[in-house]
């Protein structure tokens, strides 16, 4: 397993696990059961309807069964790619395996991110599969069954990031996912009606950069790494133009309690 030492846009190292192979194998086989319990459930909820396309439409009955064919395939063909967008990053065998795709700068992959990723299964997972379309021989075929996912392993097994080759277009990776979630790890922060905020030049922060900064001030505090925190007061300085003169601890707690007090008032 590759350890991944990031740099966010805070300058800010996170320490991320890349998965190994098998796991993402694993995830892989998973989702191929989703997707072949899928079109078990439509050819089972067509035959109960009995189409005869033959005698109902005679000539065009190929172009018929074609155009249904390619229609049912969609959600197969798309799946990936729709569930890790709506994810985050997850599919139904990476969220049981418990791994995710993430951006390698720590920040949440984009449409574009996840698209990249999805085209380029053509050549990660499915190298032969246009040769089996094209030729149509029995050794392309064979080629097409055994050697799938075989660009994906070897790249993966070689990159110290542990990423195939849409990986690394699209600028990702997939990592192990965190095994809870809490209040302890969002952006949000308490804060009473009556809050009174103290800085304005929070509005500088994006959500990604809010977030990252509670999960980093978080891990330094609990690792008691003094240097860490004053390195996030130091780039949160610059990048809200203001001088801190206070505690570094109260002064991140504060940006942290102001952001959620502009963010809830938009």
């Amino acid at each position: 397993m590759a350890n991944l030492n990031v740099k966010t846009s805070f300058n800010i190292i996170l320490n991320l696990n890349s998965e190994t192979v098998a796991k993402r194998i694993f995830a892989y086989f998973i989702d191929l059961g989703v997707m072949l319990l899928y079109i078990f459930l439509v050819i089972k909820l067509l035959s109960m309807f009995n189409l005869e396309l033959d005698e109902m439409f005679s000539d065009d009955a190929d172009r018929i069964y074609w155009g249904w064919t390619s229609i049912i395939s969609l959600p197969i063909m798309f799946y990936t790619l729709i569930a890790e967008i709506i994810s985050g990053g997850y599919t139904i065998g990476k969220y049981l395996v418990k791994i995710k795709v993430v951006k390698i700068d720590g920040f949440q992959p984009t449409f574009v991110d996840f698209f990249t990723r999805w085209i380029f299964r053509i050549i990660d997972i499915y190298p032969f599969l246009l040769m089996g379309i094209v030729f149509g021989s029995f050794l392309a075929q064979v080629f097409t069954i055994y050697t799938g996912g075989i660009v994906a392993i070897i790249t993966i097994s070689r990159s110290k990031l542990g990423q195939r080759f849409g990986d690394m277009v699209a600028g990702t990776t997939v990592i192990r996912a965190k095994q809870q979630q809490n209040i302890n790890i969002t952006i949000l922060e308490e804060i009473g009606e009556e809050y009174k905020p103290v800085y304005a030049q929070v509005i500088n922060l994006s959500d990604n950069d809010a977030r990252i900064i509670k999960e980093t001030y978080a891990n330094a505090k609990k690792l008691g790494d003094k240097q860490l925190i004053d390195k996030l007061v130091t780039k949160l300085e610059t990048v809200m133009k203001i001088k801190n003169d206070r505690n570094p601890n109260e002064f991140i707690e504060l940006v942290l309690k102001d952001f959620n007090y502009y963010t809830q008032s938009m």
